[in-house]
C-alpha cells in the first residue's frame, strides 16, 4: 500500500528544506535555522533531486544557487508554503498558544483531512485512501495537535468539521495542483540553453563587453542564470577551479598558470601612463626618470600589470618608487588618478584609450613593448556550451566595438 506522500512529487519537509537553502545561501545556514542536522539537509535535497531527477542548487560564488529547473522548483516550493503559512496565520487568532503547522505539517495530513471533511467519516476516509482507521486516527490527532484546536467534533450521524478542518481542507484542494504539476512544468521548460553562466572579472579598460554580451545571450536563452562579479586574481582562480564560477577575464598571465586552468586570448592592449588633465607632468615629463619621484597606483603584487611596472624602473637601473594606492577596479584606479597628484600604470584597448575621460591625459613616454593581451581563463575540463556561447558574443562584441573605433 502506497503512502499518501508518495503521490507527491515533493514533500513538505523537502519543500522546507529547499526553501531555507535559497534563503540562507548554504546547506549548513539552512540546517541551522530548520534546527536540522547538516547531513539530513544534505539527504533530503539529495531526495528531491532525484525524485524530481533535476539538480535544483548549483555551488555558486556566494552559496548554493539555483538551476533553471531549481527556479521552478523553489517558485512551486515557496508559493505552497507561504498558503501553507497564510492558514496558519488565520488559525492563530484563535487561540494563543504557538502553532506548528508551518514547520511540521505534511501532504498526508492535509489529505487526510480533506478527505474526512469530504465524507464525515474516519473510517469511511481510511477506506478511500487505502489507509487504516487508527493511522487517519492519529494523523487528525497530530494536526490538532498542530494548530491548538479541534478539527472535528462527534455526531450521530459522523465528524462534524470545525472552522480549522474546513480551513485546512480549503488549503489542500488549493495547494495540492501546484505540487502535481511540477513535474509538467519542469518537462514544458524552453527548448533552449539553461543553466548558470557565472563570470568573473579582473580590472581591465573593456568591462563594459561583458554586460553587452550578457544582454545578447538573455534576449536568446532567458532561460539561462547569468551573473558577474569582480575580484583579485588568485580569489577568481580558486572560484572557477572549484566550481563557483564559470569563467574570468582579465590580463592574461606572461607565465605558466595552474594546470587545470587555460587562457583564450580575446583583445590586444597596449600599457598606458596615466595622470589627470591638469597634472603638471605633462609639461615637465620627457622620460620615465622624470617620473621616479612621482606618487603611483598600480596592481597589486603578483599581476601582469605589477611586474611590468617593476621591469620599467629596473630598465633604467632605478628602483621601483614605493607604491601605497592598490584599487580594485579599473573605474575607481581612473577616479582616484583625476582626484589626486598620482600617476597610474593602465592598460586599454584601442577602444577606450580614444575614448578616454577628458579629465585624463596619457604621458606621452614611450614605453618599451607596452603589448598585453585581455583574455579569458577557462576550466581545462569544464567548458560548458554556454560558456562557448558567451564566448562568441564577447568576440561579435569586440568586432563591434572595433568597427566603430576604426569609423
Amino acid at each position: 500500500m502506497s503512502t499518501p506522500n508518495s503521490t507527491f512529487p515533493l514533500t513538505l519537509k523537502q519543500c522546507r528544506v529547499i526553501r531555507e537553502i535559497m534563503k540562507k545561501g548554504t546547506e549548513k545556514e539552512a540546517s541551522s535555522s530548520l534546527n536540522l542536522s547538516q547531513s539530513s539537509v544534505s539527504r533530503v535535497l539529495s531526495q528531491a533531486e532525484q525524485a524530481l531527477q533535476v539538480n535544483i542548487f548549483t555551488r555558486g560564488w556566494s552559496g548554493a544557487e539555483p538551476t533553471s529547473a531549481g527556479e521552478v522548483v523553489i517558485s512551486s516550493c515557496n508559493s505552497i508554503l507561504k498558503a501553507i503559512s497564510d492558514a496558519e496565520h488565520q488559525l492563530q487568532s484563535n487561540v494563543p498558544a504557538l502553532l506548528k503547522l508551518t514547520t511540521y505539517v505534511e501532504w498526508r495530513h492535509l489529505l487526510i483531512i480533506e478527505a474526512v471533511v469530504k465524507v464525515g467519516s474516519a473510517s469511511v476516509a481510511a477506506q478511500t485512501l487505502g489507509m487504516t482507521q487508527p493511522s487517519v486516527s492519529k494523523a487528525l490527532k497530530e494536526v490538532e495537535n498542530m494548530v491548538q484546536q479541534p478539527l472535528f467534533s462527534r455526531a450521530r450521524r459522523g465528524l462534524i468539521p470545525q472552522a480549522a478542518a474546513k480551513q485546512l481542507a480549503s488549503l489542500f484542494l488549493r495547494v495540492s495542483p501546484v505540487i502535481q504539476s511540477l513535474h509538467h512544468s519542469l518537462q514544458s521548460l524552453p527548448n533552449e540553453l539553461t543553466g548558470r553562466l557565472s563570470v568573473g572579472m579582473l580590472s581591465f579598460s573593456c568591462q563594459d563587453i561583458v554586460p553587452i554580451a550578457f544582454a545578447s545571450i538573455f534576449k536568446q536563452h532567458s532561460g539561462i542564470r547569468l551573473q558577474a562579479m569582480q575580484g583579485p586574481y588568485h580569489m577568481l582562480a580558486n572560484a572557477l577551479r572549484q566550481g563557483e564560477i564559470d569563467c574570468f577575464l582579465g590580463l592574461m598571465r606572461k607565465g605558466p598558470i595552474h594546470p587545470e586552468l587555460i587562457e583564450l586570448p580575446l583583445l590586444r592592449a597596449r600599457y598606458a601612463l596615466i595622470a589627470r588633465s591638469d597634472h603638471p607632468v605633462h609639461d615637465y615629463a620627457k622620460k620615465l626618470g622624470d617620473l621616479i619621484n612621482e606618487r603611483w597606483i598600480v596592481a597589486r603584487h603578483g599581476t601582469p600589470i605589477r611586474d611590468y611596472f617593476e621591469s620599467l624602473f629596473h630598465s633604467i637601473d632605478n628602483k621601483p618608487p614605493i607604491q601605497a594606492l592598490e584599487m580594485l577596479t579599473f573605474a575607481s584606479s581612473e577616479e582616484l588618478v583625476i582626484h589626486s597628484e598620482a600617476i597610474a600604470l593602465l592598460f586599454y584597448d584601442d577602444w577606450n584609450i580614444n575614448k578616454l575621460n577628458p579629465r585624463l591625459k596619457q604621458i606621452p613616454i614611450p614605453l618599451p613593448s607596452p603589448e598585453c593581451t585581455i583574455g579569458i581563463t577557462l576550466h581545462r575540463e569544464r567548458q560548458s556550451s554556454i560558456v562557448q556561447t558567451f564566448i562568441e558574443e564577447l568576440r561579435l562584441t569586440i568586432i563591434d566595438k572595433l568597427k566603430q573605433n576604426n569609423r
